[in-house]
C-alpha cells in the first residue's frame, strides 16, 4: 500500500521530540535547588518537594505521557522559581503536546538562566524544526557544535541531517549524518535518517541496509521499523516488510504508529 507523501511525513514524525532531544538527567531538579524553605506537613522542605515533582515529571516524560508530567513540573517550578532543569522537562513536556510556544518559552527561559546549557540548545533547535522553522533550527543545532567541550555532538549532528532532510536538501543532509555515525556510532537514529535519505532518493537497498543496522542499534525503535517495513514494501520482499510491521506494533502498542503498521501488515500480505 503506497502513502500520500503527507500521511507519511506525519508517521515518520512520530516520536521526533522524544527520540532526538537530549537523554533526560540523572538528577533531575539537582541544580537550582536550594533544598531549604518552609517544611510541609509531611517534613520535606520546598525544596525536596520540588526535586519529588521533579523526578516524577522527567519520569513521565520518559514514559511519553507529557500531559501528566506538566502539572507535576509546574508544580516544581512553583516550589523552585529559576531552576534550569525544570524549565528544560517543560520545554520537552509542552513540546511532546505540541504546544510549540510555550516549550519556546521554557527553553529560552532555561537558557537564560544557565547559557551554557548546550543540551537545551539542541532541545530549542527540535522545536523549531518541528514548526519547519528550519533557518533557526539549523542555527541552533550549528551554535551546539561550537561548544567544544558539549559531549553529544551527534544529537545536533543528526538533527541538522534530518533537517535537511525535510527540507529536500539530500546532499546536505548526507555529512553530518555521516559525522554523526563517525563520533558516536552505536547511536542508531543517525543510521535511521541516513536510511530515510536513501529511501526518498530512491535507493531502496541502500535504505534496508542502513535501517537494519539502525534497528539492530536500536531494537526498540518502533519507528524505524515501520520505515523498514515501508522499504522492504518497495523492494517487493512481502515476508520482511511483514515482519518489520508486526515488531513495530508490538513495540508501540495502543498507539496510531501501530494501528498503522497493522494496516500496513495486511496490505503487503494481501488481507485488506
Amino acid at each position: 500500500m503506497m502513502m500520500t507523501p503527507t500521511m507519511t511525513q506525519r508517521l515518520l514524525y512520530l516520536g521526533l521530540i522524544t527520540l532526538l532531544l537530549l537523554p533526560l538527567a540523572g538528577c533531575p531538579g539537582s541544580r537550582g535547588s536550594s533544598g531549604t524553605g518552609q517544611r510541609g506537613s509531611a517534613g520535606q522542605s520546598a525544596g525536596e518537594q520540588a526535586a519529588a515533582k521533579t523526578n516524577l515529571g522527567a519520569a513521565l516524560l520518559m514514559a511519553g505521557e507529557y500531559d501528566k508530567a506538566l502539572p507535576e513540573l509546574l508544580k516544581a517550578r512553583e516550589l523552585t522559581p529559576k531552576n534550569a532543569d525544570i524549565e528544560n522537562y517543560l520545554g520537552q513536556a509542552y513540546g511532546g503536546m505540541k504546544q510549540y510556544p510555550l516549550a519556546i518559552e521554557s527553553y529560552a527561559q532555561a537558557l537564560k538562566l544557565d547559557p551554557k546549557r548546550t543540551d537545551v540548545r539542541n532541545n530549542l533547535g527540535v522545536i523549531y524544526l518541528a514548526q519547519k522553522n528550519y533557518d533557526q533550527a539549523l542555527a541552533e543545532f550549528n551554535t551546539c557544535l561550537e561548544d567544544l567541550v558539549y559531549q553529544k555532538k551527534h544529537l545536533p549532528l543528526a538533527n541538522i541531517g534530518l533537517t535537511y532532510l525535510e527540507m529536500g536538501q539530500y546532499d546536505q543532509a548526507l555529512p553530518p549524518l555521516t559525522r554523526a555515525t563517525e563520533i558516536t556510532p552505536n547511536y542508531g537514529k543517525s543510521y535511521q535518517i541516513i536510511g530515510r535519505v536513501h529511501l526518498a532518493r530512491g535507493q531502496t537497498k541502500e535504505a534496508v541496509d542502513y535501517l537494519t543496522n539502525a534497528s539492530k542499534l536500536d531494537p526498540n525503535d518502533a519507528e524505524t521499523l515501520l520505515i523498514l517495513g515501508d522499504a522492504h514494501t518497495r523492494l517487493g520482499d512481502r515476508e520482511e516488510a511483514a515482519q518489520a510491521y508486526s515488531r513495530a506494533s508490538a513495540l508501540a502498542p495502543n498507539t496510531p504508529l501501530a494501528l498503522e503498521a497493522q494496516k500496513r501488515a495486511r496490505a503487503v500480505m494481501g488481507f485488506d
